[in-house]
């Protein structure tokens, strides 16, 4: 489904403080892959993502997905088919408008019509049928901006903006970090069963190793631009932290001391 061939990006480049982010990146992701990723910050995790969803262009390789090559596709082309949910519940909704205003603009994504045409009884059932699934009383609150709801509500809301049209691929970039934990196990759950459900090859950006071990059926680790460890099948499946760390530490050569990944653990 993707393919990431000698993907490069550097920041600032040809300058003092040119900064090589991703180092000849080379990946291949299989149609209904879960894989999970994770990494000390500046491991180039979030800029993986970027460059995939077309925010930053690639400054060398190709990316093709469902082999078509989109490396030269601009971001607002290729949001066509890529879904994506950020740290901040806020960013993968119009906050100003209602709940079904948003579902709808979702489920009219990759048409040309206008949401007055997107609004009628029928998608209301079929939204209200859908929030009603996710177990938090929102099908009684379609009428209500999204901007008015809690953080773990709202990323809910747009993990189903995000699926609504079944994409290609789902970009999952530290959707949690921001929630409490009791709202991250909602969260996380939901995600596991629409991915599941939908069979959606899927990305996810995460600081928390339980997390990468316990979700997905692959699990990537990063490191200064690269990929170190590239877990999957019955070896990610028996995996514990520990062992993960000392993978890391034996591929990397160092020793792994990023804090905010080892409290991410008790988290």
């Amino acid at each position: 489904m993707l393919k990431l061939r000698d993907v490069t990006k550097i920041f600032n480049k040809g300058t003092i403080n040119e900064n090589v982010v991703l180092r000849n990146i080379n990946l291949d992701i299989n149609q209904g892959d879960f894989v999970s990723i994770i990494g000390s910050n500046g491991a180039g995790k979030s800029t993986l993502l970027n460059v995939i969803a077309g925010v930053y262009a690639v400054d060398g390789g190709s990316i093709v997905l469902d082999d078509k090559d989109i490396t030269r596709l601009p971001e607002f082309e290729r949001a066509k088919f890529i879904g994506r949910v950020f740290q901040d519940p806020m960013m993968g909704t119009a906050p100003s408008m209602t709940i079904e205003e948003n579902l709808s603009m979702a489920c009219c994504r990759n048409k040309t019509r206008g949401l007055k045409w997107g609004l009628n009884d029928n998608l209301r059932k079929e939204f209200r049928m859908k929030l009603a699934e996710l177990g938090l009383g929102l099908e009684n609150r379609m009428n209500e901006k999204v901007e008015l709801l809690s953080g773990g509500q709202r990323q809910a809301i747009t993990l189903l903006i995000a699926t609504m049209v079944k994409p290609k691929l789902l970009l999952l970039d530290e959707h949690t970090a921001a929630l409490d934990p009791s709202t991250v196990r909602l969260i996380n759950d939901l995600t596991e069963e629409i991915v599941l459900q939908k069979g959606i090859t899927t990305l996810m950006i995460t600081h928390n190793m339980e997390h990468a071990i316990k979700m997905g059926n692959r699990l990537i680790m990063m490191d200064r631009g690269q990929i170190v460890l590239d877990i999957k099948g019955v070896d990610k499946a028996t995996l514990t932290v520990e062992e993960l760390v000392n993978m890391f530490e034996s591929a990397a050569q160092k020793k792994f001391d990023d804090d905010r990944i080892m409290l991410g653990v008790m988290g």
